[in-house]
């Protein structure tokens, strides 16, 4: 089961790394298109985080024999992930002020349906092995 784990969780583990690889890499080129690159490092750990939390969510629901629980499963981790990322988003403009940064917030929502696809593919793949 660790192992189906790791495979199901690796794409988004392979975006994580990406992402992490570019905002750290280029930071100078994130911020002259006026892109704090520590939002979106942030944004992209957020994610990640939530995309281990919901796999594991999905391992859960598979084992109910009620199918059901399944698609209860998929809906709401989304519906989750969306609602923590505003609500990160709305500290992130209280806290920043007049130096927010609404290109990172938009880098943010792009990353958000990369990990939500690859979240739902997951769950997919998960729900035909069983």
């Amino acid at each position: 089961m660790q192992q189906n784990f790791i495979k199901l969780l690796l794409p988004a583990f392979i975006v994580f790394i990406l992402v992490t690889i570019l905002c750290m890499a280029l930071p100078n080129l994130w911020d002259s298109y006026g892109i704090n690159h520590t939002v979106v490092a942030v944004c992209n750990l957020l994610l990640f985080i939530l995309s281990a939390v919901i796999l594991s969510m999905h391992f859960k629901a598979v084992k109910n024999p009620n199918p059901n629980v399944f698609s209860a499963s998929v809906m709401g981790s989304t519906v989750l992930k969306l609602f923590v990322l505003g609500i990160a988003t709305v500290i992130y403009l209280v806290i920043a002020g007049k130096e927010k940064s609404i290109l990172a917030i938009v880098v943010g929502m792009i990353l958000y349906v990369v990990y939500t696809v690859l979240d739902v593919k997951s769950a997919l793949l998960l729900n035909k092995k069983q």
